[in-house]
């Protein structure tokens, strides 16, 4: 019973955390970037998220490790209906796993490859680039959002 309790405290912190992270984010840090000087925005998101990575990493193996846990442990009699909910907060854990490892690995590094010479107006590219970074980071969030609905509806 103490192990399913911990798992399920470390679940809902790894939920936190994740989840959180990335409401801030979107609805915190990138509006409040507008009051910066465009050439020092690239570097406050970067900076922020250089620290939010390891962060939203350790969120997700935390999940994962304790939604065994508590899969294994915690005696869960699930209806059917629950099940397939279940499997369906799961499939969108997956995409925003998906979704969430391609902007740091793959369009951030593709926006720095991208990045305007100081007093160079951005290409057509970049701006592309940086505007698919944060529609992808706002449907991360409102996928992150639905699930924590599943998470409240299985019992």
């Amino acid at each position: 019973m103490i192990l399913t309790a911990i798992l399920k405290f470390l679940h809902l912190l790894g939920t936190v955390t994740w989840i959180g992270g990335m409401i801030t984010i979107n609805l915190v840090l990138m509006p409040a970037l507008a009051a910066i000087d465009p050439p020092q925005r690239g570097k406050m998101l970067g900076a922020a998220l250089k620290r939010f990575m390891p962060l939203a990493l350790g969120a997700i193996a935390l999940l994962l490790v304790s939604g065994v846990g508590v899969t294994l442990f915690g005696n869960l009699n699930l209806s059917h209906s629950m099940k397939i909910l279940m499997g369906i907060k799961h499939l969108l854990v997956a995409v925003m796993v998906l979704v969430g490892l391609t902007v740091p690995f793959v369009l951030s590094p593709r926006l720095q490859k991208l990045a305007p010479a100081p007093g160079t107006p951005p290409s057509a590219a970049f701006l592309g680039t940086q505007k698919l970074v944060g529609l992808l980071s706002m449907i991360n969030m409102i996928l992150g959002i639905v699930v924590l609905a599943f998470s409240a509806v299985i019992k």
